[in-house]
């Protein structure tokens, strides 16, 4: 039987889609069966990772003998890496790891199948960025060499180019080309402050829309060219991070200090140029310089090759605060540079999706094209869809559309004249798969649009064959599958042991469902209820929340059943609702409702929060007077604003590493969604967290965590509110601050994330059982032989 039952209904006034948690012995499509009194998940369970389900990691062959059906995973109980043919469905040894005699963590076959590219020893160097050495594996002759003599850990990037001969890497900011064993430097110019094709150090995890990826060079699909970018950081502002423990178990008697370059809104960022390698220049490789490009405060967020050889690459080019771009055509030869695209997006923000894929064979199915295309996503039209573009410019052709978004575009088959892409037709919660013909007249589902799901997927290069990525709400599971069959070929992975492990375990009810705005828009929320609910009681509720723009915290996925909040309503001595809602501002429901929120980050977001609040807290089984809400980041940067509205909706805040003033965070994330303070003073001042007469009266108070090593949102942030908050005259019964020593914005230093997990469900604890009664009356007189304090 399926596993969530649909059904409608009308509560106080709210319009209410549910899912019905499964009923006793009832068995969901992923096989776990529920039934009588079972364990309930503990709080060491959830942080040890014992219900994770790392998916299965396959990499296609596309090249040497190797038909399309043909893959490499990993053996999940040997850790062999095994080669795969689907049309014989035998397995062979392709590397047996033991032989490496290296602990490595990525691998990258060449298109060949003649070597593998292995990393090992990662070094973090900055929040996302990191260095690691590389060795080049023989599969025929089983020898393991160094990418680089004298290995030391540094090298930023590596990664074969699509003919298979050639790796390109960065190794001290510089770049080299990799062949037949022997590298050859190609830039000389980097340093400190000059970063090469990688991620320059202001641009953070929640930035990674800058290029989709952590380091910045695109071969051409021959393989004939490099395309890279060069960041001139030497200019922009340096921000000291303290390091207290510097990695040791005893203190220096100094901290360190750990000096990264990090751009602030306004503030200098850094000069970005764009230049051309041809890689197979007769005598070494060869830089060419694209000088045309050079401008202040230019953001270049997209490159790719838009032509089958090398003849042409395009640039997206936007603003610094990414509201207006320019699509640049770069001809390869001649290095002129011509403006084929552009766009005003003025009423909010330009996204970036990274969807830019060249077609090579659109003209035999769209009649009437006269140059090669591209296919990108835009939401110009109000909403994220498929387009065709032609190279040299003109109106393009759209392929998909309607009240709903396309999310990703997994494969261009064009043998078939076929777009495969992820998109939420069904449900804004849900991601479905479907393919879409290239003159867009023909459209159909890869999987079942009938039934609730987060699918993703990948394809054979030749479009043959895709493996099918379920991810929930049931357990999740992988599959191989034909295109031109309805039948999967095999399992890839099923899940049976955490299947197993869990028939054990009472899990929380999960239902997701709408919350009907007077104003007339919809906010989706996801409700957990304790595994062991009873209609007649009251329960405490937690509010996890994000809010940023575009996220989304409702997604339907398994994960949101045996993650961390599983434990919150799990534990006897908690049995809290965990609640989600996404307020106006997040993703997925349209570019009206996503950036409705630019230069007023916190308003629309907080005012949405307090009204779910208060219209879930009429549900006949919550305890009003114990809603709590809690937020990491972007979500503790909401949960201060939610406070900071005095509505008395929410008896106790957790703000975890959160930003408190815009001003404090880096450029790239903050300008984009609220442009520069010198244009927009009065919302930089709305925005940040200064009012407290709502902290000094939620009822519970509040707790505010972060840790002190935090190269995304620092530490700055909370250590000037807390000094606002004192100022202010916050009393220490309402004011509770953890700092966590040395640790980063993910909070992961050693027993950190143990802790912070651990003082959040004590918070959570103590809530519940708080009462009022006596207080410290802090205007008492002292007495004598009493104390003054």
């Amino acid at each position: 039987m399926k596993f969530y039952t649909a059904f409608l209904f009308s509560l106080l006034g709210l319009s209410y889609i549910s899912h019905a948690a499964p009923t006793p012995q009832e068995e969901d499509e992923g096989g776990l069966t529920y039934s009588g009194a079972k364990k309930l998940a503990t709080v060491d369970e959830e942080l040890s990772g014992n219900f994770s389900y790392p998916p299965s990691s396959v990499q296609w062959i596309s090249a040497g003998n190797s038909s399309d059906g043909t893959y490499v995973m990993q053996d999940p109980s040997t850790l062999a890496l095994m080669l795969w043919d689907i049309a014989t469905n035998i397995s062979s040894v392709f590397v047996n790891t033991t032989e490496l005699g290296i602990d490595y963590r990525t691998y990258s076959i060449q298109p060949s199948g003649n070597n593998v590219l292995f990393s090992a020893n990662d070094k973090k160097k900055f929040r996302s960025s990191q260095s690691a050495d590389y060795y080049v594996w023989s599969v025929e002759g089983k020898t393991l060499v160094p990418l680089v003599e004298g290995l030391s850990g540094d090298v930023q990037h590596a990664e074969w180019s699509p003919d298979g001969d050639v790796i390109a890497y960065v190794w001290r900011n510089d770049l080299f080309i990799w062949k037949d064993g022997v590298s050859t430097r190609v830039t000389n110019d980097g340093g400190e402050y000059l970063e090469l094709m990688v991620y320059p150090f202001f641009l953070f995890d929640g930035e990674l829309d800058v290029f989709g990826k952590m380091y910045a060079l695109w071969f051409s699909p021959d393989g004939e060219y490099l395309a890279f970018l060069r960041f001139d950081e030497t200019e922009v502002p340096t921000y000291i991070l303290p390091s207290y423990m510097d990695g040791q178990r005893v203190a220096p008697t100094y901290p360190k200090e750990i000096r990264t370059k990090y751009t602030k809104p306004g503030e200098k960022i850094p000069a970005v140029t764009f230049h051309l390698i041809e890689v197979n220049n007769k005598s070494a490789p060869r830089k060419k310089d694209i000088q045309t490009l050079t401008q202040d405060n230019l953001i270049i967020s997209e490159v790719a090759w838009v032509t089958e050889n090398h003849e042409h690459v395009i640039l997206r080019m936007q603003n610094r605060v990414r509201d207006t771009e320019k699509f640049v055509l770069v001809d390869v030869k001649s290095g002129n540079a011509q403006v084929v695209r552009e766009r005003d997006g003025t009423d909010g923000w330009l996204e970036n999706n990274f969807a830019i894929t060249c077609e090579f064979s659109v003209r035999e199915y769209v009649p009437g094209l006269s140059t090669p295309s591209y296919v990108d996503i835009s939401d110009h039209s109000g909403w994220s869809h498929i387009y065709l573009y032609q190279v040299s410019g003109g109106e393009p052709i759209a392929l998909t559309s309607g009240n709903w978004e396309v999310t990703a575009i997994h494969s261009i088959d064009s043998k078939r004249g076929l777009v495969h892409y992820q998109s939420t037709e069904r449900d804004s919660t849900e991601r479905h798969i479907f393919t879409v013909s290239l003159d867009g007249k023909t459209k159909k589902p890869l999987v079942d649009t009938t039934k609730e799901g987060h699918y993703s997927a990948s394809f054979s290069p030749g479009g043959e064959y895709y493996i099918l990525s379920y991810a929930g709400p049931n357990l999740p599971w992988q599959e191989l599958r034909c295109i031109n069959s309805d039948t999967p070929i095999r399992m890839i992975n099923d899940n049976a042991s955490l299947k197993e492990k869990l028939s054990a375990y009472s899990l929380p009810e999960i239902s997701w469902s709408t919350l009907k705005h007077p104003d007339g828009y919809e906010l989706n929320l996801l409700e957990r209820l304790p595994p062991n609910f009873r209609k007649g009681k009251k329960y405490p509720v937690l509010f996890d929340i994000y809010g940023g723009p575009g996220s989304q915290r409702t997604e339907k996925t398994f994960r949101q059943t045996v993650d961390f909040r599983a434990y919150l309503g799990s534990d006897p001595e908690l049995e809290y609702i965990v609640v989600s809602v996404d307020n106006r501002g997040t993703g997925y429901k349209g570019r009206k409702f996503r950036t409705m929120t630019v230069g007023q980050l916190g308003k629309l977001e907080a005012e949405d929060q307090v009204w779910a609040a208060r219209e879930y807290a009429k549900r006949h089984y919550v305890d009003a007077d114990k809603i709590v809400i809690w937020g990491w980041s972007f979500g503790g940067y909401l949960t201060g604003k939610v406070l900071e509205l005095d509505s008395g909706a929410f008896s106790l805040g957790i703000m975890t590493a959160p930003v408190t003033d815009w001003r404090f965070y880096n450029s790239m994330y903050t300008e984009r969604y609220m442009k520069l303070p010198t244009t927009n003073r009065a919302g930089y001042n709305a925005s940040a967290i200064i009012k407290t007469s709502g902290f000094k009266k939620v009822t519970g108070g509040f707790l505010i965590q972060h840790g002190t090593g935090d190269d995304n949102v620092h530490f700055q942030n909370s250590a000037a509110f807390v000094d606002t908050l004192v100022q202010e005259g916050v009393s220490p019964e309402k004011m509770r601050v953890q700092w966590l020593t040395d640790s980063d914005h993910n909070i992961n230093s050693p027993g950190a994330t143990d802790f912070v997990y651990k003082q959040l469900a004590k918070a959570l604890y103590e809530e519940k059982r708080r009462t009022p009664g006596w207080k410290h009356q802090w205007s008492r007189r002292g007495v004598e032989g009493g104390s003054n304090l």
